[in-house]
């Protein structure tokens, strides 16, 4: 070894050992500078949060640090990328540090748990994490599906739900009846509870509760013995019917605790005669439905305020339809067109106008259905449940319609995923037309013999859709569109609580006259 790498090695021993020094004598000790402890503090160590399908939801905390450094901090944070998203982590004007994520866009129904680490480092690849600076959070989180609120499904009546299914999981679940009963509503549901309005033989209606999973029987509210009463609704913490009592400016829709049963009022007051009507449509504090002595009046209720509006809007509706209702508007279909609503006051804001409106008589079984391109669509004309009719699309932008169906149709249609489906008869046919040009992308035709009843439920795989014989599951994507699942019920309508129960009105050989709920579980 030469004397230069003797001394260089040597020089290096001494670093090392750090007790050399020159001439024998006593070196100079070289400490690296320690880690300044950071201690953080959390607001909450955990989190418990259910969300829908649409995954609308924030998970997070905020983080307290105590401790200075003269060298960078770096806040990291370390999650299940697979089921949470970060959206990022900010620092505020007192120092904390305020971490906030949501569920994956992917992320399917069902339950995870997991645990979020949150840490503080020197440098963004987090080789060196300040003491006390690692701590914890765990959450609990489940995704299921929104609930079913009122006519096909909420208040934009669009039937459709951002969730998949697999057939291989459906089964029966439960059926419901009851002797005497002469006629059963279609459904709401929330909070594992599915209501729905029965009739007697002796003319008294009723309010029902059972429970989603099992159809075991947990309240009954008597409406007394009513012209007619619609299917419930659901929100503002309450359960509304529409009542018929008399010709007069008193009926009722009467609100019902949807936990207890009981009365829950204030009632909202409006004015018709002899009037069958659709569920009301909830929205936030809102309440909104149409009727009116001479038909043609739209109300809409504040539930915080306990105020209303009506607006007595010219056309040719006397029953039959509820309100398409988003943040800024009340949508009605009047005959005339579609009547934009301000949500607030009632004041017409304008009308898109159906020039292909025919008219037979004064009932319109339907509701506007808000798509998801900026546009409305509706059936024209007036019509009853089983009435054939052609659909129109409008665009809320130009006010003026964009297409209308070549065919005439008579299910209640779903919108989403950019396809409207919805079946006719003669010949029966179930058709997924485009949502930007209402031309037919595919269909699929039913048994000889079976005729198409009701509405229909989409989903991000399946369209479900019933006949007079059977429920249907048909896949939405792929070359074929033969079904791949059925149930030998046949069904009036359909709807899919928040469980993951499909509950079908039971149709019996007279359409109008169902009597039985039969439930199959989706998952």
């Amino acid at each position: 070894m030469t004397k230069l790498g003797a001394a260089a090695a040597s020089a290096a021993l001494c670093a090392v050992l750090a007790g050399c020094g020159e001439g024998g004598g006593k070196g100079t000790v070289v400490t690296p500078a320690p880690t300044p402890t950071l201690d953080v503090t959390l607001s909450a160590s955990s989190q418990t949060m259910t969300v829908g399908e649409d995954l609308a939801g924030t998970l997070g905390f905020d983080a307290t640090v105590a401790g200075t450094s003269g060298e960078p901090i770096v806040a990291d944070v370390q999650y299940d990328h697979g089921a949470l998203v970060l959206d990022g982590v900010t620092k505020g004007a007192d120092g904390k540090y305020q971490v906030r994520l949501h569920p994956a866009s992917a992320l399917a129904l069902g339950d995870y748990s997991g645990t979020i680490t949150f840490r503080l480092c020197r440098e963004a690849g987090c080789a060196t994490v300040y003491p006390g600076s690692a701590k914890t959070f765990t959450y609990q989180l489940t995704v299921q599906l929104a609930d079913w609120t009122t006519f096909q499904r909420n208040a934009s009546h669009n039937g459709f739900i951002n969730a998949s299914f697999q057939p291989s999981d459906f089964q029966k679940a439960w059926e419901w009846t009851q002797p005497g009963t002469t006629n059963v509503s279609t459904v709401a549901s929330q909070s594992g509870l599915t209501y729905f309005t029965t009739r007697d033989a002796d003319g008294t209606s009723s309010v029902r509760a059972v429970a989603s999973a099992t159809g075991a029987q947990t309240w009954s509210y008597s409406l007394g013995q009513v012209y007619s009463s619609s299917a419930p609704a659901i929100g503002n913490g309450r359960l509304f019917v529409t009542t018929m009592v008399s010709s007069s400016d008193e009926n009722a829709i009467v609100a019902i605790d949807p936990k207890t049963g009981q009365y829950a009022g204030p009632n909202a007051l409006f004015s018709s005669q002899w009037s069958n009507f659709l569920a009301p449509t909830p929205f936030e504090d809102g309440l909104y439905m149409s009727a009116g002595y001479y038909g043609n009046v739209v109300y809409g209720y504040d539930y915080s305020s306990l105020t209303y509006w009506s607006n007595e809007v010219q056309g040719y509706m006397w029953d039959g339809q509820t309100p398409a209702v988003d943040a800024q508007y009340v949508y009605y279909y009047s005959g005339a067109g579609i009547e934009v609503i301000d949500r607030k006051t009632g004041a017409i804001q304008k009308r898109m106008v159906d020039p292909f409106f025919q008219r037979d008589f004064y009932d319109y079984y339907g509701a506007p259905i808000l798509g998801t391109k900026g546009n409305v669509v509706a059936y024209s004309g007036t019509r009853d449940a089983g009435s054939p009719s052609v659909l129109v699309n409008w665009s809320m932008a130009t006010g003026a319609y964009a297409w209308r169906s070549a065919e005439s149709y008579t299910t209640t249609p779903a919108v989403g995923g950019g396809f409207v489906y919805l079946a006719r008869n003669d010949p029966g046919r179930l058709d997924a037309l485009s949502e930007d040009s209402g031309v037919v992308q595919w269909s699929w035709t039913p048994p000889s013999g079976e005729r198409f009843l009701g509405n229909t439920i989409a989903s991000r795989n399946l369209v479900f859709v019933a006949t007079d014989k059977a429920v249907y599951a048909i896949p939405t994507e792929g070359s074929s569109h033969a079904p791949v699942w059925s149930a030998p019920t046949g069904g009036a309508e359909i709807a899919i609580t928040a469980e993951g129960v499909l509950v079908m009105v039971k149709a019996p050989e007279q359409y109008y006259n169902p009597t039985t709920l039969v439930a199959y579980r989706l998952k």
